[in-house]
């Protein structure tokens, strides 16, 4: 695969989460958990197939090959890394996860780096972390 696009992380991401959590992955789910139409999908489904990163037959379940499992597991270590970040600085998950999905795709690997050694040593060093929290209880003019 060349360059991945948005969009196309989106669905490895997915298809990478709903195998496993469900042990499979079906147009149908892919379409319901992006929110567009089951064409749509397909569309996508036929090109990742055609580019070695999935196995893909009619009506059948839809499976990651293994350079597409490891694409998708690095897409979904990046997400999981940047909600940890946002959450540690006291962001509501909700409004992390809407972060997250906004800027996971435009981050430079070596920003992503700071951000997880960042993540380490807040869970390393709990003083540091309950000081965070206290001042984030505190109001600032920002």
């Amino acid at each position: 695969m060349k360059r991945s696009t948005p969009a196309t992380e989106d669905y490895l991401e997915t298809i990478y989460e709903l195998t496993k959590s469900k042990g499979y992955a079906k147009v149908v789910d892919i379409s319901r958990k992006l929110g567009v139409k089951p064409p749509t999908v397909t569309i996508m489904i036929q090109k990742l197939s055609k580019n070695g990163l999935l196995k893909y037959e009619r009506y059948r379940d839809i499976s990651l090959t293994q350079p597409g499992k490891t694409i998708a597991k690095n897409i979904s270590d990046r997400h999981s890394k940047i909600m940890k970040f946002l959450t540690i600085l006291g962001v509501d998950k909700k409004t992390a996860y809407v972060d997250t999905e906004g800027i996971e795709h435009h981050m430079h690997p070596s920003t992503l780096k700071r951000i997880h050694e960042l993540v380490l040593f807040a869970e390393k060093n709990p003083k540091w972390l309950d000081g965070l929290k206290k001042f984030h209880g505190k109001k600032h003019n920002y």
